[in-house]
């Protein structure tokens, strides 16, 4: 006799072998997952056709004494003087240097860039600054109160290390001692400067090896005590006036550029006719709410390099690209504000064979979906005021074969 306990087990088991039965019958073969996703993958297009506007304007900023680098030359219509206050000297009127100490008295400058050697040679001039400064307010900081100390510039290495050269340039003994200044009760402050057509730049103290001035001395004239005593500090406070006309208005260019910032506007259609579905489920165009219901799954901007004097293929660049709030005139270039635009996406890279990309993937988007109208995209460096560094791009109006810029776009269909 079968007990009750078998049965049992045995109705739960036709029954589950029904439901399987059941399912299987609903399962396409192609599909073992038994829904339609597999039939929905991403899809790319790129479009080099749509872009309709575009120019160069010029950006805004100042420079804060947080800089991690300081900047000095005299280059591409741009004067950049570097600025460091150094305290804790010894007293004014107590001490002297010896005049066999010289070899061991100068400042200490860690660089890490310099303009191209086969140009020009980089002279460096070390002024004594008497006024008082603020790092954040460095325009203040006028010519007519910068004293000479070498008369003899100090000319640096043709070659400088990306991860540091230092150099040391000598400074007279009497200007040390007589580092005191009436106009400037907060220490010893120098400035640096450079020759025509040449530039330079510094790490600051905010890295932990910005400027350093190094000098031995004695508080005794007696010639029997030969106590040495050294100073040997880096500067507490440091930052670099610029000297720069605004960066002009260029119709049909599109140039960007760090210490003149200079930003470029782009504009192109976004051709809904790209946007089709997979070949499983038709290959049609998508419609208008279909399209809404997309997945931008990454979207960029694709510039060819007309001229790099400063990245090459192994500096870094930051480019972002911000969506424009509002219509603009494109028939007239203007200069945008800060709060004309909405930040986007940044894309830190090296300049690739010779493109450049600027990530635009929620820009995308959000004219895709309708949550935002197509008014343009400005480009930015995100190193304005930070280093010599310009990138022109190749525009649409005049870019040979193959040097048209694009617009690349990976996207996902709605799944129903």
């Amino acid at each position: 006799m079968i007990s009750k306990n078998k049965i049992r087990t045995a109705l739960i088991l036709a029954s589950a072998m029904l439901v399987l039965l059941g399912l299987a019958g609903c399962i396409r073969k192609a599909n073992p997952t038994g829904n339609n996703w597999s039939n929905v993958y991403p899809l790319s297009f790129t479009d080099s056709t749509s872009f309709v506007a575009g120019y160069s304007y010029a950006g805004s900023g100042t420079v804060k004494g947080t800089e991690t680098k300081l900047l000095s030359g005299n280059y591409g219509g741009v004067e950049a003087v570097a600025a460091m206050r150094f305290t804790g000297l010894p007293k004014y009127a107590t001490f002297y240097i010896p005049p066999t100490y010289q070899d061991s008295t100068y400042l200490e400058l860690t660089l890490v860039k310099r303009s191209p050697f086969t140009r020009f040679p980089v002279d460096l001039s070390v002024y004594k600054l008497n006024q008082s400064w603020a790092a954040d307010s460095t325009s203040l900081i006028q010519d007519a109160n910068m004293e000479l100390l070498t008369p003899d510039p100090f000319t640096i290495p043709d070659s400088i290390s990306t991860a540091g050269t230092i150099v040391q340039i000598p400074l007279p003994m009497s200007a040390l001692e007589n580092w005191n200044s009436t106009a400037d009760t907060l220490g010893l402050s120098l400035t640096v400067r450079t020759g025509a057509a040449s530039y330079v730049e510094i790490l600051a103290a905010e890295t932990g090896r910005g400027p350093r001035l190094r000098f031995k001395y004695r508080t005794s004239d007696i010639p029997e005590d030969t106590d040495d005593t050294e100073y040997s500090q880096r500067a507490t406070r440091d930052s670099y006036r610029l000297d720069a006309d605004a960066a002009p208005l260029l119709p049909n260019r599109w140039v960007l550029s760090n210490i003149d910032p200079s930003r470029i506007y782009v504009n192109f259609v976004l051709n809904s006719a790209l946007f089709r579905n997979t070949p499983e489920n038709g290959g049609g165009v998508l419609s208008e709410q279909q399209r809404r219901r997309a997945t931008i799954n990454k979207a960029e901007l694709i510039f060819h390099v007309k001229d790099n004097p400063y990245y090459g293929t192994t500096a870094q660049y930051s480019l972002r690209g911000d969506r424009v709030r509002d219509s603009l005139d494109l028939s007239t270039p203007v200069e945008l504000t800060d709060a004309q635009v909405a930040s986007g996406l940044i894309n830190s890279s090296v300049v690739l064979g010779d493109s450049v990309v600027v990530n635009i993937t929620p820009i995308i988007q959000a004219y895709s979906s309708g949550d935002s109208g197509n008014w343009g995209v400005a480009v930015r460096s995100l190193q304005e005021l930070l280093n010599f560094g310009s990138l022109e791009l190749w525009h649409f109006t005049d870019a040979p074969a193959g040097k048209q810029p694009k617009l690349r776009v990976i996207y996902t269909p709605p799944y129903l």
